[in-house]
């Protein structure tokens, strides 16, 4: 790990620590609002923390080579995903209202998890690399949860300035879009300058949908325990697979062995 990256991925892990003392010192869990400190200073940490991301993955491209080899954690991380995603697309099947909306999620999540399950098998291969099954039409059909989520956010008209939650929410949806988007053109469509954006939108995803998301999942998890787990059951494995993304970032981001195309 380069020491820039080092000195990002240190910035990311006291981000999700300060913002794991927020959610549980500093803001009301009924109503999502700060009850201390000034809104405006979560936001210049996470922009800050998440352009500093940004900057260190442009600076140095990743190779698509690295990328069609053995990564068992990426691969650990992907099939974690997976599982995760089509659990919460279980949930709410059973436990949400029917909506054609719901209804809707619950198909793109399969997709998602489909494209992370044949990626994570490609990782995980011991007889060397081969490419995902689905080809470049299912990894955009992967992909395309997070595009809806973000604008099912924005109908939904549920986020407010004051309360930083749902408005991080979009930006989380954001870089696991870029994250997946930018893995499918590095993998099917390689050119020079794909290899900057994969390892920025790396970066990204980890702080935001690990390091910024675990806090919140880990809280979700403990109410649950408290005896309200169907109420947020879904929410909590939809972050548990944004957690598995950001992580599934980050480990891209590290050599692998040359394998097969």
């Amino acid at each position: 790990m380069k020491p820039l990256e080092f000195v990002v991925v240190l910035l990311c892990v006291l981000l999700g620590l300060g913002r794991g003392a927020d959610l549980a010192f500093a803001t009301d869990a009924a109503t999502g609002l700060c009850t201390a400190g000034a809104v405006w200073w979560r936001y210049i940490a996470l922009g800050a923390v998440v352009l500093a991301a940004v900057l260190a993955g442009r600076s140095r491209p990743l190779p698509p080579e690295p990328l069609r080899s053995r990564r068992p954690a990426a691969g650990v991380l992907a099939f974690a995903g997976a599982v995760c995603m089509l659990a919460a697309g279980a949930a709410q099947f059973v436990l949400a209202a029917g909506t054609v909306s719901t209804f809707v999620r619950i198909l793109l999540e399969v997709a998602c998890a489909v494209w992370l399950s044949n990626l994570g098998r490609s990782w995980l291969r011991r007889d060397g690399w081969k490419t995902p099954a689905g080809g470049l039409p299912l990894a955009i059909a992967g992909s395309a949860l997070f595009y809806w989520n973000v604008l099912m956010r924005f109908m939904e008209n549920s986020s407010s300035w004051h309360r930083v939650q749902p408005t991080a929410a979009v930006w989380q949806e954001m870089a696991a879009l870029l994250l997946l988007a930018a893995l499918a053109r590095t993998l099917y469509l390689p050119r020079p300058e794909n290899g900057r954006s994969l390892h920025a939108a790396a970066l990204a995803a980890f702080c935001l949908c690990l390091c910024w998301e675990l806090p919140r999942v880990l809280l979700l998890l403990a109410a649950g325990f408290g005896g309200g787990m169907a109420a947020v059951l879904p929410e909590l494995l939809s972050g548990l697979a944004l957690c598995c993304i950001g992580g599934m970032g980050l480990a891209c981001t590290r050599k692998g062995k040359a394998g097969n195309n």
